[in-house]
């Protein structure tokens, strides 16, 4: 190990945590058989969902404790179920810690809450194992990426809880340190900040970048456009959002650097990333992934579908086969890397993000990426985003690049119209706004299509189901 890691493993040490044990077998298990790899699954599930069954009073009132239970026996958990049954979700001593505000242990469970993506944020309680296990996946995240634990990188981030803390304690301090990130404001990104960050990276070492994908995006649009220099850097690892292909295409572009697609959330936290070879390696020892229609019945790999999530290593806490609001595909292809990692075949957005045609069939917010962003875009659109108001009812607002002559304005919006309404129903209701800026959400990150009314139709298909 090196200096750093020796430090920052000695650290979680010292304060209880057995992040180390879970990071070696992350890298042990790469190597292992599929058997071993799967019988450890297995039976991390059995006594999560054993446990769960007879200790947390939300599934002892809708699963018999029996033996033998598989996943199947258990419902899909909901954010709005999550919310619901939030205290009941818990095992009595945890709850009772909770609600007196009293730790047993100096280092077991924290309160973990989401940016609030999909409308109100979501909390979720994390015990130690849990804990452990995330971080040991994201150092895994980071060695898939051939950024490990001591090699310098940039973090272009978007949650200021992250980058603003008032009172950081002298541990993460330390943390930070031997993490050797070096911090930027992905909620303070104007041109001339975008330029002071290009600038930066040009002036390192670092070979190394991390953060929002739609931020990292931004910013190299923004050095494309500008004819800006930029340094090439060795790899990106691209977080929170969805990396599609032009997104992929010009960070490929600007930094000549590898993109990998890393996947999680805060209430689950590493679930996936793409290794050197493309493979997007699933983190099988800590939690199952499932892919649903929308009447929770399994699909075929390779066929999207809702994601669900069950976190095999937080009994105080059991977050089973939770729908994180994904839509996603798996895949049984071995990875050319040889890590033997079950695959996740694609991640295509959040629920949120897919619209709903006015016959009721959903529209992926990849296809009106392409069409804005790619077809009908000789340069006039900066960004853009479109939103679905009711079933009838949408609305998309543009930034523009100045300069652009009015008739020609004029015919793409036209052209984009045509285009639009042919998948979104030419009886639709599509208003085109010039705008000066489209601001993020709450969270810090940025969509490009947005639902914020339900399906009104049976109809629609499994992945609008949300």
């Amino acid at each position: 190990m090196n200096l750093s890691e020796v430090g920052y493993f000695a650290l979680h040490r010292v304060i209880g945590s057995a992040v180390l044990g879970y990071y070696r077998e992350m890298r042990r298990l790469e190597n292992a058989s599929r058997r071993e790899l799967e019988s450890l699954q297995s039976e991390r599930l059995a006594n999560l969902l054993a446990g769960a069954a007879k200790n947390v009073p939300y599934y002892r009132e809708l699963v018999s404790s029996r033996a033998n239970l598989t996943l199947r026996d258990f419902p899909i958990l909901t954010k709005s179920a999550l919310k619901q049954h939030f205290l009941e979700i818990m095992t009595p001593e945890l709850r009772r810690e909770y609600t007196t505000g009293r730790k047993d242990r100096l280092y077991s469970w924290v309160k973990v809450q989401t940016g609030g993506t999909t409308g109100e944020p979501t909390t979720v309680i994390h015990d130690a194992p849990c804990r452990d296990s995330g971080r040991a996946g994201r150092l895994y995240s980071q060695t898939l990426c051939g950024f490990p634990l001591g090699t310098p990188y940039i973090k272009l981030w978007g949650s200021m809880r992250d980058i603003n803390q008032t009172k950081e304690s002298p541990a993460q301090r330390a943390l930070r340190i031997l993490h050797r990130e070096t911090v930027l404001n992905a909620f303070r990104m104007s041109q001339k900040r975008m330029e002071e960050y290009i600038a930066m990276i040009e002036g390192s070492k670092v070979q190394h970048l991390m953060g929002y994908v739609d931020a990292i995006e931004e910013l190299a649009a923004h050095a494309e456009r500008k004819k800006l220099k930029v340094r090439p850097l060795r790899s990106i690892m691209a977080c929170a959002g969805t990396v599609t292909p032009e997104a992929r295409q010009v960070l490929e572009n600007v930094f000549r650097a590898r993109v990998h697609n890393q996947y999680g959330s805060r209430e689950c936290a590493g679930i996936a990333c793409e290794c050197e070879r493309g493979g997007h390696h699933i983190y099988a020892n800590r939690l199952l992934v499932e892919v649903v229609d929308n009447d929770g019945r399994p699909v075929p790999e390779g066929v999207s579908g809702r994601l669900l999530i069950t976190l095999l290593q937080n009994m105080s806490f059991p977050i089973i086969r939770y729908e994180i609001g994904d839509v996603g595909a798996l895949s049984t292809a071995s990875c050319e890397c040889g890590r033997l990692y079950p695959l996740l075949a694609r991640v295509e957005g959040r629920t949120g993000e897919f619209l709903i045609g006015t016959d009721g069939g959903h529209v992926s917010p990849t296809y009106i990426r392409h069409l804005i962003g790619v077809v009908h875009n000789p340069g006039l659109i900066r960004r853009f985003q479109l939103e679905q108001y009711s079933p009838l009812e949408f609305e998309l607002r543009y930034e523009a690049e100045p300069d652009f002559p009015a008739e020609t304005q004029r015919e793409i919006l036209r052209e984009i119209e045509r285009d639009l309404k042919e998948v979104l129903g030419k009886d639709c209701s599509l208003k085109i706004s010039h705008v000066d800026e489209i601001t993020p959400n709450a969270s810090g990150k940025f969509f490009y299509t947005k639902r914020t009314c339900k399906p009104s139709s049976s109809r629609s298909a499994a992945i609008a189901g949300g």
